[in-house]
């Protein structure tokens, strides 16, 4: 990950001195530990925001959403099967 992320060839790398190497990668994970803090704050931010909904509520959107999708296929319909 840290080769990605700078965009460092393993030669590179292995060629750093070990103290800058670590260095590298303690900001590395400083950054990754307030990012994930950060969106976490948001999750919870987003979460508070919005009303939660009932598994009902989820239910009858989808249900609604459904009968919007077909009604506005308007005349496509499933081809029924040749019988024998």
């Amino acid at each position: 990950m840290l080769l990605k992320l700078l965009r460092l060839q393993p030669s590179e790398l292995d060629r750093m001195e070990f103290y800058r190497a670590e260095f590298l990668m303690d900001n590395l994970k400083e950054h990754h530990e307030k990012e994930s803090q950060h969106r976490k704050k948001e999750e919870e931010k987003q979460k508070a925001e919005t009303p939660s909904m009932s598994t009902s509520d989820m239910m009858k959107m989808s249900n609604s959403m459904m009968s919007n999708a077909s009604s506005s296929l308007g005349g496509f319909s499933m081809p029924s099967m040749p019988k024998f």
